[in-house]
């Protein structure tokens, strides 16, 4: 299939799509919201900072890689790492003194909703879907306030014992404090020196300073929880994130494994009101190895329906679940690396014993289904074809406040080098036997033991922004796939 052939699939699965969104009664959305304090850093920049620590430190910081950023020295290493491989990168910090720091010493461009469920949760209210029900456990008045004004997106809360959805600036708790992350924004080109090092940034991207203080849990009160089978058909699915927040032990002596079974019995709840919802878990960079194995083994494993992922979370998640040789496969830069990517989402897919396990990369998305998944694979494409454009649009104006809004990513021509990296993971396939070179010539495979969608992507030569891109290209995914499984009304 040419380029052509894809830019006019593309039109066709947003229009399916755009038709079909109201198919779907409502979505349920948890646990992370915070506002982004972002920054897009200059070579000047980075110079004044480079100024303010001791180099050698530096240095040896980055030989060590630190996995929690306690000091000035912490976020300059992580920073540079960042840079020099292009990557992004998340990294929690459990102090306020660096967001002190930075904020005398950096100065942020712009403050906005961020967390993978707060940047989701507007999404899907203006795409359109009837109800989006959004829940933060420390839903502060400031927070409240990036949460978009629109009457579809409500969270719940507990009145005289009665389950309600008020909008988010009705329903915060007024004792509660904002949480802050620094966004770093950097882009491809800059050049970087100190002391005997000198490198030029490969590719867009940012490094994010999690704020995680100590009285963040993600938790829900006991009379919320009795009551969230009552939602019943508002919601057919439930896109869930922010388990990073769970740490391993915390001041009053409770553990992760508490956290873990009470995010468990939340969404238990939720298939008690409906049990034909989908539950989805947005994966994130997660430094803490143990937290990281258990979100798999104990929330995503035989409770969760599917999983989104980029290419580093993938190496992540195989990495704690015993496949260390291919999570390296994935992570390094082969021309190979995405069949070590492909062969890495088949083995979630089964060790996880999942229905869907969706990666996205740079300039193209890899989907592995189960044989029993009731859409088939042209449905499928379909929703990763929407979620494309979904993107594309994010990355060319910053934010979408409208579905109409989104058919502007239609504009982006499909990645050239996605492409190229498809044709690459159709002759893997072919040698295999898996498949022959006309089957994969419209990017939907069957095996035995599961079904293959993989699509070139729109990409933005110069985003705007790269925060959230990733969480619009899952969310619309998960949402059009609902919107396909959901009968016409």
């Amino acid at each position: 299939m040419h380029l052509a052939q894809w830019e006019n699939h593309h039109d066709e699965a947003f229009s399916d799509i755009r038709k079909s969104l109201d198919n779907v009664n409502g979505m349920f959305v948890a646990y992370n919201s915070n506002v982004d304090a972002i920054k897009h850093i200059s070579e000047k920049d980075i110079s004044k900072l480079l100024t303010l620590v001791d180099l050698g430190e530096v240095q040896e910081k980055i030989v060590n890689y630190p996995r929690e950023i306690i000091s000035p020295v912490d976020l300059i290493s992580r920073l540079i790492i960042a840079m020099r491989d292009g990557k992004a990168a998340e990294v929690p910090t459990y102090t306020s003194d660096i967001h002190e720091w930075l904020t005398d010493n950096l100065v942020f461009d712009d403050a906005r909703m961020g967390g993978q469920a707060g940047i989701i949760s507007n999404l899907l209210a203006h795409l359109g879907i009837r109800k989006v029900i959004t829940y933060v456990p420390w839903l502060s008045k400031e927070q409240a306030e990036y949460f978009a004004d629109l009457p579809n997106l409500m969270h719940p809360v507990i009145e005289d014992g009665i389950l309600v959805l008020k909008h988010p600036r009705q329903a915060y708790n007024p004792e509660f404090k904002p949480r802050v992350n620094w966004i770093i924004e950097f882009s491809k080109g800059l050049e970087i020196k100190y002391g005997e090092e000198h490198f030029v940034v490969p590719r867009d991207n940012r490094l994010i300073i999690s704020s995680r203080p100590l009285w963040i849990r993600i938790d829900m009160s006991r009379e919320l929880y009795e009551q969230i089978p009552k939602l019943e058909e508002d919601v057919d699915g439930a896109i869930l994130a922010g388990y990073q927040m769970i740490r391993e032990v915390y001041e009053d002596g409770a553990t992760y494994h508490e956290y873990v079974q009470r995010a468990v019995n939340v969404i238990e709840r939720l298939k008690e009101g409906n049990p034909d919802i989908r539950i989805h878990v947005e994966f994130t960079s997660i430094q803490n190895k143990t937290i990281r194995k258990t979100l798999l083994k104990d929330i995503v494993c035989r409770h969760v329906h599917s999983l989104g992922l980029d290419t580093v979370e993938v190496a992540n998640a195989l990495n704690v679940l015993g496949h260390e040789e291919l999570a390296y496969s994935v992570i390094s830069k082969g021309e190979n690396a995405i069949v070590a990517l492909y062969e890495g989402a088949v083995r979630l897919l089964h060790d996880l014993k999942l229905e869907r396990v969706h990666v996205h990369s740079l300039g193209f998305y890899i989907c592995v289904v189960s044989k029993d998944h009731p859409l088939n694979v042209k449905e499928h494409r379909t929703a990763l074809l929407f979620a494309s454009t979904l993107a594309a649009a994010q990355a060319s104006h910053g934010s979408i406040e409208h579905l109409n809004d989104a058919a502007m990513g239609l504009d982006v021509p499909v990645s050239k080098d996605g492409y190229g990296e498809l044709e690459i993971l159709g002759k893997y396939l072919v040698r295999r036997d898996i498949c022959s070179m006309d089957d994969f010539v419209d990017g939907c495979i069957h095996t035995p033991t599961h079904d293959v969608i993989v699509v070139p992507s729109k990409v933005v030569k110069n985003p705007i922004a790269t925060v959230g891109i990733g969480d619009a290209i899952s969310a619309g995914a998960f949402v059009a796939m609902l919107a396909k499984m959901r009968p016409a009304k």
